[in-house]
């Protein structure tokens, strides 16, 4: 069997897609088309269940640069989906945004233009700053809807690293997993993120990746349960969520350059003293908690790429999501499904 597309990965990149496809006026009218998805969590564990997981708008103003326009169109496209779906695991969210010191308070100035006094639990008395309307996210709940969705709907999966590919004389793509087992393919998605980079020179794509960046995100988690309603505050661009429905407290985070396994332990327990200080509860200790770290892939100019990989457009990628991955992936699936031309005569 020959496949009309092979997905390579199961992030939000990936899931974000499939159920762009299968929602589609032309796939509910094709009656031979062909979706397999190939995937390890083990080889490759995706950064969706490694993030801190918000979306926000963030003061971004229209028309001021491609990289703004892009995350603003990216925050209302996620807006309308919540609204549209309602999906599980999303919950709305006041954010509450300060400083601590000269330099960030100028920074907010030059992106909000203006702050006000506010006051917001648990910091413990008011603060200059701003407050937004956003969204908090639970990694597991939001991909099993996704999962719920996609169940109905025919798409073969292969839970095994995909460790390499070759292109027939037909123009199909025999590619070969770690087991051996070989999978054929007329055209190929990869939502791989990180290991995009990491694996390019595999799958002769060093060229395509050769100026994005692996930059770790590391940031503190702990079961705890505060008895009172989530929230989500940034300090110094750094920031405390605490998701009331499965009791989860989040510190972070902080990016490491140049490495991909160490954190910077003296910069997240700065950032937990910080917050300790701010609030009215005591967050904990540093040994409270566990250290997660996602591997991010940085765009060019931290721009998303949404882009055939070659001229004959039959590679494609959903990629550089960076530290917007969920609302970034619904810009781009949509942004692939236009360019991938799957129902071409």
């Amino acid at each position: 069997m020959v496949y009309d597309l092979l997905v390579v990965g199961n992030g939000i990149a990936a899931q974000t897609f499939l159920f762009e496809l299968f929602n589609s006026e032309d796939v509910k009218k094709s009656q031979n088309f062909s979706v397999a998805q190939v995937y390890s969590e083990e080889i490759t564990p995706s950064c969706s269940m490694r993030s801190t997981a918000t979306v926000s708008l963030n003061g971004i103003e229209d028309g001021v640069s491609d990289l703004g326009d892009e995350l603003r169109d990216s925050f209302f496209l996620f807006q309308h989906f919540i609204n549209l779906y309602s999906p599980t695991g999303v919950e709305k969210a006041t954010q509450a945004i300060t400083y601590s010191d000269d330099l960030h308070k100028a920074k907010m100035i030059r992106r909000f233009k203006k702050l006000q006094m506010n006051t917001h639990s648990p910091f413990k008395e008011s603060f200059e700053g701003t407050l937004l309307d956003s969204y908090l996210i639970n990694p597991l709940m939001y991909r099993s809807w996704f999962e719920s969705q996609l169940s109905e709907f025919k798409i073969d999966r292969y839970l095994y690293f995909l460790k390499s590919f070759s292109k027939n004389i037909d123009g199909t793509y025999v590619c070969q997993l770690y087991n051996n087992q070989v999978v054929k393919t007329k055209k190929i998605l990869f939502c791989t993120g990180a290991f995009a980079k990491l694996y390019s020179e595999f799958f002769g794509l060093k060229d395509e990746f050769s100026n994005t960046q692996i930059v770790p995100g590391n940031y503190l988690e702990k079961k705890v349960d505060l008895h009172m309603p989530s929230f989500y505050l940034t300090i110094d661009e750094l920031n405390c969520i605490y998701r009331s429905q499965e009791k989860s407290l989040i510190i972070g985070s902080s990016s490491m350059k140049d490495t991909l396994a160490v954190a910077d332990l003296s910069q997240l327990k700065k950032i937990l003293e910080t917050f300790n200080d701010f609030c009215h509860i005591s967050f904990g200790e540093l040994n409270n908690f566990k250290l997660i770290t996602g591997l991010r892939l940085k765009g060019v100019r931290r721009r998303p790429m949404s882009c055939a990989l070659n001229p004959e457009k039959t590679i494609f990628t959903i990629n550089g999501l960076y530290k917007n991955g969920f609302s970034f992936s619904l810009l781009c699936a949509k942004k692939i499904f236009r360019e991938i031309n799957l129902f071409e005569s």
